[in-house]
């Protein structure tokens, strides 16, 4: 935990090429004081100039790919996967798709644009994390004889096209559809670029501006009309409605208006850079070598206001070398009146390209938190260094409120006395009462989320007896920081719980909050059986199948994450799985003939399966092989990854007799600590089968029978 509250946030909504660069630089030299949070759609951000390259089948996925993930837990930044959908200037407000509103004191944005189309029809190439799967979508389509047509005639488009003729069959008709080709660049660049796509076939509609489109012809406006089977737009872009609908001072198009420190014209906490600024007096094309450019200028700007120092200005140059592969290995470049082309333009390009992509790659160990000093515009802000314990490290009353009064209400018939009381009533209508407590530090930078699989993770234990929960006390700590900080995490925090909760049937109805070293949550939950049977971890029977409804390997994912080692693509499956509720699970299991159940959690497969064994007297032979795992999970363990509780997890290993062709990183997950684990059955053997089909009509594709329930040996045989 660093010494130093954070007392302001700076949000960046967008993984553009300039926020990249913030990141990057903000990793390098923390600022005390300050919170860094990134929200973004997607967690790579593809390096645009390359895609031409990927589509010729000269780049692979990764190459041209940034992986914000890391790069974001290198920074030190939170990382919020969603999607701005509007703004509040008044409240400094982020509205988002999937998350509570997000507060911000500065904001910085590096969105993009959308693309500007003619009508409904067609394949968009921005945001090229959307089209990538459309396109092999048509690829896989595309016959002989189809006609393929690209609208717009710029750079991107001429590349794009090229990259095309490589990618697909040449029996595909190619047409490059365009009101002028190529606009902008020297007589002599666009005459050859001409030959080459005639050269491979590639008609060229010039003169043909559209006006409007159907699901397969494309009108002009001089009457002309084309058919197409496959339609991509690579055409200027336009600027999303909600920067207008904000306030913000836009252009007659849209895009944020921003001076030369890329400082908004009419509201002093946003910035922007990129495709979604308007640079007041440098007006510019939509280019990413733009983008690329403003990153430092935008890393600094951010932290000299933060401190209260004036600004840079960031001079555009006026004109940009563009440099266009030809898909064959070769590129042509140009600037002003030069030009270049060949094999040697194309390596130029890669090198410039690759080195680009490798600085956000490449990257240290994140810098473990720290101390450092508060900066003098910040420090009267502070809070009293000498923190008391006791009730004296309760959050503030008007905070917690506020935060009270935020949150769904919770209520129904048994709830005499709720939250806001001293302690909750509850009429008890049950003969029997199952009750259950847990809860651990946050292990993700995104309260809201980390909230909601807490709360998976907590029911989980009703739900392996059996049972419902019905209410829920909460007890959250929250590191120091500014009231308005720690007031907002909390509300996340408890929103993501809650609507878990109440999902499921669950209220809460009352809890404890207090500073603490990190951002925690504990839920002591009550429940009944709901007139069902008590399931319990001790009716193993001989010949019994086991099964296993999630994959494995939560534990090293998380603990990658936190080292800055897992791949946002790897977090987000892992993330998803532990988001699906075992609830959903325990209607097929009781349908099937369930006769022993637990969830899988802390102690890995093996401590709870050792769990099992020893309430039910019997034996096991499980196959190691069949044991489900995450995405990655055997890579990371293999690259000496393990979570904090391994250690002591592995004493179980010593308990079974392990085939010695099991490897030690397979032994190393079978041990791992899983949040939010699967459900570990027995189900009878006649029965696995059709369980094991419902479970995964269900939605747990990852459900596999693992071993079977045998009269005396805790053996793990390889296959």
């Amino acid at each position: 935990m660093s010494t130093v509250p954070a007392l302001r946030d700076l949000v960046l909504v967008g993984g553009g090429h300039a926020h990249v660069e913030v990141l990057r630089r903000f990793g390098m030299r923390p600022q005390p004081g300050v919170r860094l949070t990134l929200i973004s759609r997607e967690t790579l951000t593809p390096y645009s100039g390359m895609l031409p390259g990927l589509i010729a089948g000269q780049y692979a996925h990764d190459d041209i790919h940034i992986d914000l993930v890391p790069l974001a837990a290198f920074a030190g930044a939170r990382f919020i996967a969603d999607e701005l959908v509007a703004l509040n200037l008044q409240t400094n407000r982020i509205e988002l798709a999937a998350h509570p509103a997000l507060r911000f004191d500065l904001l910085s944005l590096n969105t993009g644009a959308i693309p500007a189309t003619t009508g409904a029809f067609g394949t968009r190439v921005k945001p090229i994390g959307r089209f990538l799967p459309e396109l092999e979508q048509i690829r896989t389509a595309a016959a002989a004889g189809d006609t393929l047509a690209v609208v717009g005639g710029g750079a991107g488009g001429v590349e794009l096209i090229l990259a095309l003729r490589q990618l697909l069959p040449r029996a595909v008709r190619l047409v490059l559809v365009t009101d002028r080709l190529l606009p902008g660049l020297p007589g002599r660049v666009v005459r050859r670029l001409s030959g080459i796509l005639s050269s491979r076939g590639i008609e060229v509609l010039q003169g043909f501006r559209v006006i409007a489109t159907s699901a397969a012809r494309l009108e002009a406006e001089d009457g002309r009309s084309l058919e197409f089977d496959h339609l991509l737009w690579v055409t200027g872009v336009a600027a999303p409605g909600w920067a207008r609908s904000a306030g913000l001072a836009t252009d007659d198009a849209g895009f944020v208006r921003v001076d030369a420190t890329l400082n908004s014209l009419s509201h002093s906490q946003v910035f922007a850079a990129g495709d979604i600024a308007c640079l007041e007096g440098q007006e510019r094309s939509k280019a990413g070598v733009y983008a690329v450019r403003q990153g430092g200028v935008l890393a600094a700007n951010l932290r000299r206001r933060l401190l209260g120092s004036s600004l840079r200005r960031y001079h555009a140059q006026p004109a940009h070398l563009v440099i266009a592969g030809t898909g064959d290995g070769r590129a042509v470049a140009a600037r002003g009146a030069l030009s270049l082309y060949g094999r040697w333009v194309w390596r130029w390009k890669r090198w410039i390209d690759r080195r680009f992509v490798q600085r956000f790659s490449r990257l240290p160990e994140p810098m473990a938190p720290g101390g450092g000093v508060l900066p003098r515009i910040l420090q009267p802000e502070a809070p009293e260094p000498m923190r008391c314990t006791g009730c004296g490290s309760k959050l503030g009353a008007g905070l917690l409120d506020r935060v009270l009064a935020r949150l769904p209400r919770q209520g129904e018939s048994n709830l005499l006395l709720g939250v806001g009381d001293d302690a909750a009533v509850v009429r008890v209508t049950e003969p029997e009462l199952i009750l259950s407590v847990d809860g651990f530090p946050s292990m993700l930078s995104d309260p809201y989320r980390f909230g909601r699989i807490l709360a998976h993770h907590c029911l989980n234990d009703l739900i392996a007896m059996g049972g419902r929960g019905r209410y829920a006390l909460a007890c959250a700590s929250v590191p120091l920081m500014s009231e308005a900080m720690m007031e907002e995490d909390l509300h996340a925090l408890l929103l993501g719980a809650l609507e878990v909760l109440n999902r499921h049937g669950v209220f809460l109805v009352g809890g404890h909050s207090h500073e603490g070293a990190d951002l925690t949550l504990t839920l002591t939950l009550t429940g009944d059986m709901d007139g069902q049977a008590i399931l319990t971890r001790a009716g193993l029977r001989d010949g019994d199948a086991l099964i296993l409804t999630k994959a494995l390997g939560s534990g090293v994912l998380l603990a990658a994450n936190r080292r800055g080692r897992v791949s946002g693509r790897l977090l987000h499956t892992a993330l998803k799985q532990m988001e699906q509720s075992n609830a959903d699970a325990l209607p097929v299991l009781r349908a099937e003939g369930v006769s022993a159940l637990t969830d899988v959690s802390g102690f890995g497969l093996l401590g709870h399966l050792a769990e099992m064994l020893t309430a039910s007297g019997t034996g096991v032979r499980l196959a190691a092989q069949q044991v489900p795992l995450l995405p990655g999970a055997l890579e990371l363990i293999g690259g000496g990854i393990r979570s904090s509780l391994h250690t002591q997890n592995q004493k179980v290993l010593d308990r079974f007799r392990l085939s010695p062709q099991i490897s030690q990183d397979i032994r190393s997950l079978l041990v791992d600590p899983q949040t939010s684990g699967g459900l570990l059955a027995a189900v009878p053997e006649a029965n696995a089968a059709r369980c094991l089909q419902a479970l995964r009509e269900a939605g747990f594709t990852a459900a596999a029978r693992i071993g079977t329930v045998a009269p005396a040996a805790w053996e793990v045989t390889a296959l």
